[in-house]
């Protein structure tokens, strides 16, 4: 059984980020209703169907509602992924959305983790886990997503291909895959979630349209299409193991040296680990095993973006390499 789309609210977090936009525009076109809580109202402009809140005033805010949100979803992250950060914004502020959402009443709770956490060897994978196990033993419904990579994660170096430069690689750009899904397609599997009169308290693990690709044919796939010669440069990733090393004394009285550390663990882990279904009877990653959903594709996205001619300078906390 389904619920009515027309009469339903949404708290969403994290509307500023990639996901949050795409998200709220197709929530806006199926007439669902939003209540945006954020740091700063005035660097927003005003949206038809969507109450921008301050963060502060929210909880104030949500007890003046006569009809409260359905349904929070939660698709705030981590920018860099620094220790402190992490576990400010992956755990405390989830939680303190989570704990509001008890006080005024909203029955369900859709979050946004990540494929990565299925091995959580950084700050903010477990950060992450840390809240996925939170909300699973509280009193909310509750739905978690873990995509894979996202097109605009994998869109870092079409700038350099378009100049003509080489496209980075670890190893022999083979060592890891993913079946990147695109923002829409990803908010077009939430939609379902939001209708459902109950929530089905399940993990769900969502890939876009397959087969998975490798660095190396994301190159191929740049130089195909931007019609330059192929050039590529690999790189070992234990470059990234001998600099962590390297710091470890530095680390000891610097945070900052800390997080630079915690970032480079993240690039090591991204260089080698693929972002597909862990299979832990086999002790290895499955894309036969990694659901898949939606219908754009990865090329498509790239020669969108070729064609526009857009530059994505904000990837700059986001991209993997």
């Amino acid at each position: 059984m389904n619920v009515d789309l027309v009469n339903t609210k949404v708290l969403l977090l994290g509307y500023t980020g990639y996901i949050g936009t795409t998200l709220a525009k197709v929530l806006l076109e199926k007439k669902v209703q939003i209540i945006c809580p954020i740091r700063n109202k005035k660097k927003l402009e005003k949206k038809k169907n969507i109450v921008f809140v301050d963060i502060s005033q929210i909880e104030s805010f949500l007890e003046t509602l006569s009809v409260k949100p359905t349904t929070i979803i939660s698709c705030i992250a981590s920018r860099r992924g620094g220790i402190t950060d992490s576990w400010n914004v992956e755990y405390s502020l989830n939680k303190f959305f989570l704990d509001l959402s008890k006080r005024v009443g909203i029955k369900r709770f859709i979050l946004i983790s990540a494929i990565c956490v299925q091995k959580p060897n950084l700050e903010f994978q477990k950060a992450k886990l840390a809240f996925e196990h939170l909300l699973q033993n509280s009193s909310l419904e509750y739905e978690i997503i873990r995509p894979t990579a996202f097109f605009k994660s994998l869109s870092g170096q079409i700038d350099r291909v378009k100049k003509g430069k080489s496209f980075l690689i670890f190893g022999n750009g083979e060592l890891t895959s993913c079946k990147p899904i695109s923002a829409r397609d990803l908010s077009k599997f939430i939609i379902p979630l939001v209708t459902r009169s109950h929530s089905e308290n399940k993990i769900h693990i969502i890939g876009g349209p397959g087969p998975p690709i490798s660095p190396k044919r994301q190159a191929e796939l740049l130089f195909e299409l931007c019609k330059k010669e192929k050039k590529i440069t690999h790189i070992s990733p234990k470059l990234f193991l001998v600099i962590t090393y390297a710091l470890i004394p530095l680390s000891i009285v610097s945070k900052k040296i800390r997080d630079l550390r915690e970032f480079l663990k993240i690039a090591y882990y991204y260089a080698t680990e693929s972002m597909l279904f862990w299979d832990e009877k086999i002790g290895s990653y499955s894309s036969n095993k990694t659901p898949e959903y939606g219908n754009e594709s990865l090329e498509e996205y790239y020669k969108k973006i070729l064609k526009n001619d857009v530059v994505y300078k904000e990837l700059k906390d986001q991209k993997l390499f």
